[in-house]
This record gives structure tokens, C-alpha cells and sequence, in this order.
């Protein structure tokens, strides 16, 4: 399986990991109790030519939860193409007796021949989208950086040009906080999520109609298993309590808000753990951080105030409904739509 991620990807995984790349794929195959059952792989002559990976997570929707599978790392050797085999393993996935345990589908795809080979019936999107925002500390660094991984149409002083007329009409346009929030609460480094996280999750997953369940056994695959990469999670608390919790990575020069939760209408503690990130992160001397966030969540208008700025890069979330009846989502199509989903409930980070 590795000797076809390397074969069709080149680099995989898509970012820096502190272990053998095989201990990243087995972890990645332990998402949930069912992920075992959900991994395929295509063989001609007992080698593996084609493959979908698959992570499975539990949603709330509206108040009830339900099983959701996302399809990642599909690949097919590149010696393989063009005899149907991506398709073939849809659909044997899709029949397979397993599949009928899943409500829903999602995945975050830019692809857009894997879009359109990924089920007979179309995707839908979000009419309340997600948007990938950025904070810019060095353009230079940003420009340099891009162009050695993409190169570049504008000459590097106008691309940085660009980049610092963007950042001063952003602020010009969301007024920043000239004040650190008061706060009487702390905010520590947690060693791993505890009892108090699945309380916390059902509070504050009620400000919201879709959100991926953030349990104590899935936040602590996710963000502290050395095979995922390393994060760190700073909590919020107050006597005990649990107020909120922000996860974040860096990596090459770049600072990631994996996650980013608080309970509902305390506007105050979200302030409080971007303001400890960023300070985390001008510490370490970033080019740029990265945080996505619906665009209607009431998080993102915080987050533009303290500089992150829209770079209107598709996030590809699409989704699809499986037993659910279309009804039961048709509300995601709505720009109002009051939905939380966050970089973390992706693979690519």
C-alpha cells in the first residue's frame, strides 16, 4: 500500500510526521471500530494497483448522530490507469454489506475528475461554505515559499506587493481588537483530552445543526497519537471547568488552528485562545497561519479581526446522503446553515 501512496503521490503524507510513513497509514486505518471493515484495495497478480482509504466518524445532525465515512488517499498506479479500476472499487465498496451502516457520505476533494467519479449521483455543497483563512506574518517568506513549490506568474516584489495591500485593506475593512480580552479563567497545555470533554462537546455542540462529534476517544486519535503528527491543545478553564479548547500545529514555517471550540456565546473565551495561539506563534517565528472556519460561524468574524484573511481557496467539502432521506440534510444548502467543521476534520493536516 505504501509503494502505491509513493507511486502516485510522490510525498505521502502530504506533511512532516516524527514517524515511519507505515505508522501514520495504520493509524489512519483506526479512525473508529468500523474503519477496519471500510479499506480497500484493487490487486492484479497479488500486487495492489488501486486503493481507497476511508475515515469514519460519527456526525450530530440536528441533535442525532449518525455514522459518515470519508474517502481519502484514493490512488490507482499510475502503470494502471485507464482501465476502470477507481471506478470498479466505488462500486464494489458501495455494495459491499458493510456500507449500509453509513447515513451519510463527505469529503474534502479539489479534484474535480475525482468529483466526478466518486458516486453516480452528484455531490452537494454547502451553501454556508467553508473558507480558508489567512494571517500573514513575512510576505517575503509566503512569496518565496510558493514559488518554490508552485513557481509563479507575478515577479516575487509584486506578489509580496500584493500579499501586504491585502493585509492593510483587510484591516481597513474589519476593525481590529485594540485590547486583549479580561479573562478569569487559565489557559494550559492539556496532556490529553479527559472525562470532562464529552459533557463539554454536548453543550456546545448545541449552537450547532452539523458538527463532527468530538468524543474523548476521537479527539485524542486524532490530535495525540504520535502517528497523526503533533499537535498541541490549549484549554480554557475556569475552577475545573472546562470553557473551550483550541488545537494547533506547526510545521515548515507555518501555523495551523487544527480545531476550535467553545461553549455557546462565550465569544469572550474564543478571543482569549486565538490571542494565546498567536502569541504561540509569533514565538516561533511563523510566515503565515492558517485557520478554516465556516464563513457564516460566529467564530469567523473574530478570527478576521485579528488579521485572517479570506484567501478564497475551495476547501472541496461536499456531501452526500446515504440511508438519510434528502430531506434531512437539504437544510446544509441554506446560507445560514449553522455548521462547525474545522481543518482537523480533514486528513490534510
Amino acid at each position: 500500500m505504501l509503494e502505491l501512496l509513493f507511486g502516485a503521490f510522490q510525498r505521502w503524507p502530504a506533511f512532516q510526521i516524527e514517524v515511519p510513513a507505515i505508522e501514520h497509514l495504520r493509524w489512519k486505518m483506526q479512525s473508529h471500530s468500523l474503519a477496519p471493515q471500510n479499506q480497500w484495495v484493487a490487486e492484479i497478480d497479488g500486487r495492489i494497483v488501486a486503493m481507497m482509504l476511508r475515515i469514519v466518524r460519527t456526525v450530530r445532525v440536528r441533535g442525532r448522530d449518525f455514522l459518515a465515512r470519508d474517502g481519502v488517499d484514493a490512488a490507482v498506479d499510475p502503470r494502471c490507469q485507464g482501465r476502470g479500476l477507481y471506478r470498479a472499487i466505488l462500486d464494489h465498496a458501495r455494495e459491499s454489506p458493510q456500507s449500509a451502516v453509513f447515513a451519510l457520505r463527505f469529503g474534502y476533494s479539489t479534484n474535480p475528475r475525482t468529483r466526478l467519479r466518486s458516486t453516480p449521483r452528484p455531490s452537494r455543497f454547502l451553501g454556508n461554505p467553508i473558507q480558508v483563512l489567512q494571517k500573514p506574518y513575512r510576505a517575503r517568506a509566503i512569496v518565496a515559499r510558493r514559488r518554490k513549490r508552485y513557481g509563479g506568474r507575478l515577479p516575487a516584489p509584486l506578489a509580496v506587493l500584493r500579499i501586504e495591500l491585502e493585509r492593510a485593506l483587510h484591516g481597513l475593512g474589519h476593525r481590529p481588537y485594540w485590547r486583549a480580552v479580561k479573562r478569569g479563567w487559565s489557559i494550559l497545555t492539556l496532556p490529553r483530552f479527559d472525562d470532562r470533554i464529552d459533557a463539554f462537546f454536548d453543550e456546545a455542540a448545541r449552537s450547532f445543526d452539523f458538527v463532527v462529534v468530538r468524543s474523548r476517544d476521537y479527539l485524542n486519535w486524532r490530535y495525540f497519537d504520535p502517528a497523526a503528527g503533533r499537535f498541541t491543545v490549549r484549554a480554557a478553564e475556569q475552577e475545573g471547568r472546562l470553557l473551550g479548547y483550541l488545537v494547533f500545529k506547526i510545521t515548515e514555517g507555518q501555523g495551523y488552528v487544527a480545531d476550535l471550540l467553545a461553549l455557546p456565546g462565550r465569544t469572550d473565551v474564543v478571543r482569549s485562545l486565538i490571542e494565546d495561539a498567536l502569541r504561540l506563534f509569533r514565538e516561533a517565528d511563523l510566515d503565515q497561519a492558517t485557520c478554516w472556519m465556516i464563513s457564516r460561524h460566529p467564530y469567523n468574524a473574530v478570527l478576521q479581526r485579528y488579521g485572517f484573511i479570506d484567501s478564497r481557496r475551495d476547501a472541496g467539502f461536499s456531501y452526500r446522503e446515504t440511508s438519510l432521506d434528502a430531506s434531512e440534510l437539504a437544510f446544509l444548502a441554506d446560507a445560514g446553515a449553522r455548521i462547525h467543521l474545522t481543518h482537523g476534520d480533514t486528513d490534510w493536516i
